[in-house]
């Protein structure tokens, strides 16, 4: 009986063709096509349960990392693996343990190795060290010395407290070949005595290993999952945050540099005025005391949109960023991977950018200049003598410094509620994250940089914002 069903892949010791076989004992299937050989089975985070003893044993069974079919090096399966896995998660209040796979005949610390424990571990909080444990598959006890020497040394450089035998009972092996023996004579396919050797060799050795993991399970205070969800969800606020925020900051920054030009204008008009008022009496002011704001305009669309957000991608325009690239006008797939515009290996049959550049959108965005109203000036038809047009000029002299200083301190209070989610995430994180916020404004610089020299306006609001990031963190 197999608790948790598995496949697997072997050429078949008479024909010598390669086929997959099922531990339910339900058929072999030859595996013609290339692209089938290794590939990753599990696609969503399943759950079991069974009995051992008189305890009920609930196995969430989780996708690995490093998937096979993602061949963009954007990890972008991953990315969806991790998020169905704490999605399925939220839906507890505590969990026992977490069992980390690995490969026990790995022999390096290699960037495949450090890319998989690190993105486990950064959506685990603190708390979770004493939970886990790891699992080292395809060998005995008696040979993880090697896997186990580079576990601690990643630990270490880390700085990760996970305790490790001899200090906790933390780590257990399994040969995992028992498993495909079992399942090839469930679906009699003939095997030799060396074979059933081996295999009673292997199920002697892992009867204890698995007994002695439940019980330490058993042994351990549950976790509450509830940091890790306040992790996954902050994580999620800031990635649509920073857009949000980015948004609106550039709309702030070039509103600072109109009001200051108007704010220079209206001071020598007022000069003009002062020193010249017959001559200047006869001008219409009304024009010039007018102030426009920019605003971040949403509107929702009936139906899904792709949009393609690479520096390759967007364009732009009077002096915007826009997405003019849709690559999906209408998607009707409930997975981005799944969407018709995506091949096989998750690149854009559109525009060729990998599926990590595009973003399901539902609201189209456009940037809207609006008129601020000022009391009186829009009831002046012509401001036809020195007096009135000094009270006007001056007024809007003061309201464009108030607006200027309004701008300033929403800019900070925009970027410190930013700073302070992501100080959230990294003092709750067992690993420190990436700051969103940071990826984002580098993305939205690489991307006017690309636009050229006539875009040098663009990034020198998006390197002040940098700045004031910065200043805003201390």
């Amino acid at each position: 009986m197999f608790p948790i069903h598995c496949s697997f892949q072997l050429f078949h010791p008479r024909t010598h063709s390669l086929i997959s076989l099922s531990s339910e004992g339900n058929g072999i299937r030859e595996i013609s096509a290339i692209s089938e050989v290794g590939e990753s089975v599990t696609e969503m985070p399943r759950e079991y349960i069974f009995q051992y003893d008189n305890t009920e044993i609930n196995v969430i069974d989780t996708p690995g990392l490093m998937d096979t079919k993602d061949e963009t090096g954007s990890h972008d399966t991953d990315k969806k693996h991790v998020k169905n896995i704490l999605r399925l998660l939220s839906t507890y209040d505590e969990i026992h343990g977490i069992c980390i796979s690995l490969n026990g005949n790995t022999n390096r610390l290699s960037n495949a190795f450090k890319y998989t424990l690190t993105e486990i571990l950064r959506h685990l909080d603190t708390g979770a060290c004493n939970n886990i444990i790891f699992i080292l598959t395809h060998i005995t006890q008696a040979k993880a010395h090697t896997t186990l020497a580079i576990l601690k040394r990643f630990l270490d450089e880390k700085d990760l407290p996970i305790p490790l035998p001899p200090d906790k009972p933390t780590v257990y092996c399994f040969d995992n070949d028992i498993l495909r023996y079992l399942a090839m004579h469930k679906n009699s396919i003939p095997q030799t005595g060396d074979d059933e050797v081996d295999a009673q060799r292997n199920w002697d050795k892992s009867i204890p290993s698995i007994e002695a993991l439940l019980l330490y399970v058993f042994s351990l205070n549950p976790l509450s999952v509830a940091n890790i969800k306040s992790i996954y969800n902050a994580e999620h606020t800031i990635r649509v945050l920073s857009k949000l925020v980015l948004e609106t900051l550039m709309c702030i920054c070039k509103d600072e540099d109109d009001l200051q030009e108007k704010v220079n204008e209206a001071q020598e008009a007022e000069t003009q005025v002062s020193t010249k008022p017959a001559d200047f009496s006869r001008h219409n002011l009304k024009t010039r005391l007018v102030i426009t704001e920019r605003k971040v305009v949403h509107t929702a669309l009936d139906h899904t949109i792709v949009v393609c957000e690479s520096p390759k991608c967007a364009k732009i325009v009077n002096g915007e960023r826009v997405y003019p690239q849709i690559c999906c006008k209408r998607c009707e797939s409930w997975l981005m991977y799944w969407c018709s515009s995506m091949n096989y290996v998750g690149n854009c049959k559109v525009c060729g950018c990998g599926k990590s550049k595009h973003d399901w959108r539902n609201t189209e965005t456009k940037i809207v200049t609006a008129t601020v109203s000022q009391p009186g000036v829009a009831d002046i038809p012509a401001i036809a003598d020195s007096d009135s047009a000094l009270i006007g000029i001056r007024r809007t002299i003061s309201l464009c410094r108030n607006r200027i200083r309004r701008c300033k301190d929403e800019t900070e209070e925009m970027l410190r509620t930013c700073i302070r989610l992501n100080t959230f995430v990294r003092q709750k994180a067992l690993i420190i994250p990436d700051d969103e916020l940071v990826r984002s404004l580098q993305n939205e610089i690489e991307t006017y940089e690309e636009a050229g020299e006539n875009e040098a306006r663009q990034l020198k609001y998006l390197r002040q914002i940098q700045i004031t990031s910065i200043r805003s963190r201390f």
